[in-house]
């Protein structure tokens, strides 16, 4: 039943930077459905981070290329009457060795299956696989794009530096003292478990197909973690960053409004961290802007004056206005080249 077609399909997409990404294509007669594998090679060997080791996976590579086509079930209601006659209860047990069955793939074949509606017998639509094919191979070159990139800036993030290119320098400070002190990535299940990403949680933008990361941001005694949401999408659809800031107390944007307007910097925010398209650098310039606004929640903090000694953050930045509104908002937008701060 799981038999492939003897001829198979493979359609290489080279880039200008030598990076080749391999498509295996083949067809399962029984299933009458189409399965792609994947493959990458690159003209130079990249420093590989640990973080990065879901990026290039076959797994995840081509995941949710188009809106919700994981790939993990099959697209053919018919599949599911045979699978049930000789007892697979799951088609994603065999993905390793078969392929992946995304939609998109179908539509390259020329194949199309009506939801619910099981056909024992299809033929392929040749102006189907036409009309999809131009936007297929942008969307898998924007891809493969994107991850190579995000594998040269966790690599660098891993060893607490946070990349920014001379194009996105007057977004930022000259002088930032906060600091990213560490980079990893977590899984689905450790994303869940964290209180202060229950709100990302319930608003249904955080799926078992993204890829999750964790970040810990320090000055002085004042520890920010930091947990991103990263869509298969990047950078077409931007990470979304939680915060929780350990000083002085726990807190998160449930009980702090201004850890709600941080988080509002940069997951609201976001089009003016893009930088040069195609917004390649948006998740190190988020990570970037967190750090600045740790800054600037830090310095604006009143001092106690019942202890002694030099205050823990002198005010290194301009602010024109300290607090504003019954919410005592902090001033977190940086105006360039002016230097200052002021609230939005």
């Amino acid at each position: 039943m799981l038999k492939r077609h003897p001829l198979s399909i493979t359609l290489d997409l080279k880039y200008k930077d030598g990076s080749v990404l391999h498509l295996y294509f083949y067809y399962l007669m029984s299933l009458n459905i189409v399965t792609v594998k994947t493959k990458v090679t690159t003209a130079t060997e990249m420093s590989v981070a640990i973080s990065a080791g879901d990026l290039l996976a076959p797994a995840s590579l081509l995941s949710c290329l188009y809106p919700g086509d994981h790939g993990k079930k099959t697209p053919n209601p018919a599949n599911q009457y045979q699978f049930d006659k000789v007892g697979i209860l799951t088609f994603s047990d065999y993905i390793v060795d078969l392929g992946h069955p995304y939609v998109w793939v179908q539509k390259l074949g020329g194949l199309h299956f009506p939801k619910d509606q099981p056909q024992k017998s299809m033929l392929a639509d040749n102006s189907l696989s036409a009309s999809h094919m131009e936007t297929t191979i942008k969307l898998l070159r924007v891809r493969l794009q994107s991850r190579l990139a995000l594998q040269k800036q966790f690599a660098s993030l891993e060893h607490s530096i946070v990349p920014i290119s001379s194009e996105c320098q007057h977004l930022f400070p000259v002088k930032i003292i906060s600091r990213l002190i560490k980079w990893c990535a977590i899984s689905y299940d450790d994303y869940v478990v964290l209180p202060y990403t229950k709100h990302v949680r319930e608003a249904d933008m955080a799926h078992e197909t993204d890829l999750y990361f964790s970040a810990l941001i320090e000055r002085g005694t004042a520890k920010l973690h930091v947990a991103i949401v990263l869509n298969p999408g990047y950078s077409t659809i931007p990470p979304i960053f939680s915060i929780c800031l350990h000083w002085k107390g726990e807190k998160s944007s449930r009980n702090d409004d201004n850890l709600k307007a941080m988080e509002g910097e940069v997951n609201v925010c976001f089009k003016e961290l893009l930088g040069p398209k195609p917004g390649h650098q948006l998740l190190t310039n988020q990570i970037q802007r967190l750090c600045m606004c740790l800054d600037v929640y830090l310095e604006t903090e009143t001092h106690d004056s019942s202890v002694e000694g030099p205050k823990e953050f002198p005010r290194e930045k301009m602010f024109l206005r300290l607090l504003r509104g019954p919410n005592r908002i902090k001033p977190f937008k940086y105006n360039h080249p002016q230097g200052f701060f002021t609230h939005r």
